[in-house]
């Protein structure tokens, strides 16, 4: 089966994470909305997506659906029911067809609809719900990664506690840590490596080939995508992949994107003083929305850095291609392509970040593309009002 994840009208609610990428690739749990459907039900999967980001797709889809859904088994089970000119919907939402029609073709209201109920799947709607339902995706993930593979022993010099499951994949570098599966399961991903005097509790997914700093505290709930560098007390943070955090400092309640480095000593609040519930910029609406989060730290988008002993205010946003440093809190929310802290902010010149971006994938034994150049190029052009 081919399989179309369209973006759906809430693609900007999810600025800064698709800017560089199709809903359709988020990480979170241990997998992105695309490859979590190649393991469910699809052989190919493509995407509907933003003019700058569309791939030619090689085959007509058999069903479209919406990306940013983790789906339960009965709406995999609908999804696959559908039949020709029929829609899955909740609440006139559209969540899925059987056809070829683009999402926003008006010919789609003239489907059948089938009506499934809310509870059948969980929403990404904002930004901040990467974080705040990372342990539904991880308690999904985890046994769907799991299936019909077997994990490798773990050494009695590590300490285990509690009975849940914690699978460990091939070639994996650990000795001398603690896994707490009391909370939920623990899994590792061929190839990484947890340094000694570790401390780590599940749910938790660690990438393929990621390096868990010496010491490093990571409490329930945190993903680390694949080839991240870990350090320090994280809680509840989503890493999705290439990044670095290799020192001490604490983040909570965060989402760090791609190509991101994060200064040692580096601290980010995720709790007002006075304990009150948080604004977080909502780049769909230009303004700063109310949430019912108590607790929520650093977004930060693609290809952003931060120097040594940064500081962050409570539900920071961060653009891409940004260079923070300096003392002080910055402002909480900092466009794209900007160069400063707290002291002000002038313009990240856009050929010094896509040098920065092509030096850390050489680092890393990847090509920077001329699809990179061209996208960050676009993005630098669509940003540029945020920093007049």
């Amino acid at each position: 089966m081919h399989i179309r994840l369209f973006d759906g009208k809430n693609r900007e609610h999810l600025l800064p994470f698709v800017y560089l990428r199709p809903v359709a690739d988020v990480f979170m749990g241990a997998l992105t909305f695309r490859d979590r459907w190649k393991r469910l039900l699809a052989d190919t999967v493509s995407t509907e997506t933003v003019d700058h980001l569309v791939v030619n797709e090689v085959s007509k889809p058999d069903r479209c659906v919406l990306a940013a859904l983790i789906p339960t088994a009965d709406f995999v089970e609908a999804v696959q029911s559908l039949t020709p000119n029929q829609k899955l919907v909740c609440e006139d939402m559209v969540l899925a067809y059987h056809g070829e029609l683009a999402s926003n073709d008006p010919t789609l209201a003239s489907y059948q609809s089938i009506s499934i109920d809310q509870s059948a799947f969980t929403w990404i709607k904002h930004s901040w719900d990467i974080f705040l339902c990372n342990a539904n995706a991880l308690q999904y993930d985890i046994p769907l990664l799991s299936k019909d593979r077997l994990s490798n022993s773990i050494s009695n010099t590590n300490l285990t506690i509690g009975d849940g499951s914690i699978f460990i994949g091939s070639q994996v570098n650990m000795e001398g840590i603690t896994l707490n599966t009391t909370d939920g399961p623990i899994f590792i991903d061929d190839g990484a490596t947890i340094m000694e005097g570790s401390l780590l509790r599940g749910p938790l997914y660690i990438g393929k080939n990621s390096v868990i700093k010496m010491g490093t505290k990571a409490y329930s709930n945190c993903s680390i995508g694949p080839s991240v560098k870990v350090g320090g007390e994280i809680n509840n943070v989503v890493f999705f992949g290439n990044s670095n955090k290799g020192h001490d400092g604490f983040l909570g309640n965060a989402v760090i994107g791609e190509w991101c480095n994060i200064g040692a000593g580096t601290d980010a609040s995720n709790l007002k003083n006075d304990y009150g519930l948080v604004r977080v910029w909502d780049y769909a609406t230009g303004n700063f929305a109310k949430t019912d989060l108590q607790f929520c730290g650093l977004l930060m988008g693609d290809h952003s850095q931060c120097a040594i002993q940064t500081t962050f205010n409570t539900a920071t946003v961060v653009g891409i291609g940004c260079n923070l440093f300096g003392h002080g809190f910055p402002r909480q929310f900092i466009p794209s392509f900007s160069r400063g802290g707290a002291q002000g902010f002038t313009e990240n010149r856009l050929q010094k970040v896509l040098e920065t971006a092509k030096a850390m994938k050489n680092r890393r034994g990847i090509d920077f593309t001329p699809i990179d150049r061209d996208r960050l190029e676009a993005i630098f052009q669509k940003t540029a009002s945020y920093r007049n």
